[in-house]
């Protein structure tokens, strides 16, 4: 059952890494450019979870060029929980835990709003045991949205490692580990409130 809460720890950890995750840069749009993981067909691979799952949008202001913030972030560590946040003015997004997934629809709020939208995953090797918290083995990739909507909390996932990091070679629907029992606790944020003096665009 998903659990809209604000429990103490959880909720000050998430805030202390949404903090540092808080960057104000001078990134250009090609700064936010995907570089897709892509399928690959090497014989090399080895299975991962999905461990990770995040959104980070930019905008730009009359101060600096752009501002860069996570507007949905959920992290898991493949046995057990799930916990994040949704962010409050696009409550489609997290449907449920293990199905979290950008429409059409709400892309277009996204794009129209923000100067920029990355789609983030992380993956954890299926052998690492009591992964801290945000920690991903094979670190974070930038996706397409396609991507981002199809690989959900539960999938296993087989990964080519590579000089640079991993490419996804295959994605297995619900095959690491079932997520019905795990303890879900997810938040909702609001990026304008988050961030008062940072001139967040108002949703459309």
């Amino acid at each position: 059952m998903l659990i809209l809460s604000h429990l103490q720890t959880v909720g000050q950890q998430i805030m202390n890494h949404s903090r540092r995750m808080f960057i104000i840069s001078t990134l250009g749009l090609a700064g936010l450019g995907s570089t897709s993981g892509c399928l690959d067909v090497l014989s090399r691979s080895e299975p991962a979870f999905l461990s990770y799952k995040g959104i980070k949008v930019q905008w730009a202001t009359d101060r600096v060029q752009g501002y860069v913030a996570d507007l949905c972030w959920l992290w898991s560590d493949g046995q057990s929980r799930i916990f994040g946040w949704e962010p409050e003015e696009y409550p489609d997004i997290v449907r449920t835990a293990t199905d979290v997934a950008v429409s059409d629809e709400t892309f277009r709020a996204l794009q129209e709003r923000f100067t920029g939208v990355r789609f983030l995953v992380g993956l954890s090797s299926v052998e690492t045991a009591n992964l801290s918290l945000l920690e991903s083995d094979f670190g974070h990739l930038d996706v397409s949205r396609e991507r981002f909507n199809r690989l959900q909390f539960g999938d296993g996932i087989q990964v080519n490692p590579t000089d640079s990091g991993v490419r996804i070679r295959a994605i297995q629907k619900g095959e690491h580990n079932d997520p019905t029992d795990w303890t879900v606790t997810i938040g909702t944020k609001n990026l304008a409130e988050q961030f008062p003096d940072s001139q967040v665009p108002e949703p459309n």
